[in-house]
């Protein structure tokens, strides 16, 4: 597995993603949030500006060192499992000797923070066609301003059955990782001066959550 840091965007030929609409939008649309260059969050994520990648995203939650939990899963997600992905590591998407490289990725995602995307094949079996596919990893803040989730999707080549999907890291292919230069806002509010009364603020906007849609086409 060779390693490609610090890329240009997701349309540099060559590597992971560079050929698929969907996660090239869904980068544009994620990037088109960086205010100042700062990591978008969470809730900055509207379902309609990435309404076309909605039934291959997926927003984790990290629980742990290389350790992150699928919050969110589109329908495609749960195709490829043929359960219900949510509150499932993303683990479960990969076969056993995949699962320490993924590990490695997840976290740099994370900790970095870095932009991540991996070529990806499940193999061909008895009666089952090989299927390749993509995982982009985009990182997101909480509401503490720490990198605890990601949104990503997983965008795969050819047809599932009624049976579960795993998938390998795809052998000789180059792994994306552009490390995101910056440094996240302090979580800890600045105090105003004491001879200045602080100010009554409006709450902030709600805005809509990720939600999972249904793709029957």
């Amino acid at each position: 597995m060779s390693i490609h840091h610090n890329n240009p965007g997701p349309g540099h030929h060559g590597l992971p993603g560079a050929n698929s609409p969907i996660l090239r939008n869904l980068e544009i649309y994620w990037q088109s949030l960086r205010h100042a260059r700062h990591i978008p969050a969470r809730n900055d994520i509207a379902p309609q500006g990435i309404d076309a990648a909605l039934p291959y995203a997926f927003i984790l939650q990290r629980v742990g060192p290389g350790v992150a939990r699928m919050r969110v899963a589109g329908q495609k997600i749960h195709e490829l499992l043929r359960m219900d992905a949510r509150g499932m590591p993303v683990s479960v998407l990969f076969a056993p000797d995949s699962r320490e490289q993924l590990r490695a990725l997840v976290e740099t995602a994370f900790t970095q923070p870095a932009i991540v995307a991996a070529s990806l094949i499940a193999p061909a079996q008895r009666f089952r066609t090989a299927l390749s596919g993509t995982i982009l990893m985009l990182p997101l803040r909480d509401e503490n301003d720490q990198t605890s989730r990601v949104l990503g999707a997983l965008v795969s080549d050819g047809a599932t059955d009624d049976r579960p999907r795993r998938f390998d890291l795809a052998p000789g292919r180059a792994v994306r990782i552009d490390t995101l230069a910056i440094t996240l806002a302090s979580s800890q509010p600045v105090p105003p001066p004491a001879d200045v009364a602080p100010q009554t603020q409006r709450p902030d906007v709600v805005r809509p959550a990720l939600r999972l849609v249904i793709d029957n086409g």
